[in-house]
């Protein structure tokens, strides 16, 4: 397990984009961005999304992701598939 410190510190560090949320709606809403406030920012959101996600599905090997097969017998019961395991 994690030792009391390094929990702390992502305790923290998960927190850290609610408290950039307050700066992002203040910011959102006194710099409109293409005319609007609110939906270039979200498009702009979304967009970085998209392609945060595309990266991941893109350079993630995929191959060292073990999934665990199951199958039902006679007796009723899940038995794994693996046999390496």
């Amino acid at each position: 397990g994690a030792s009391e410190a390094q929990q702390a510190t992502v305790s923290s560090i998960r927190s850290l984009p609610a408290t950039f949320k307050l700066l992002f709606v203040f910011f959102s809403d006194n710099v409109p961005c293409m005319g609007y406030r609110r939906k270039s920012y979200m498009f702009i959101g979304w967009l970085m999304s998209s392609l945060s996600m595309l990266c991941l599905v893109t350079m993630t090997n995929l191959d060292r992701v073990q999934v665990a097969t199951y199958y039902n017998d006679d007796d009723g019961g899940n038995h794994n598939n693996n046999e390496d395991a």
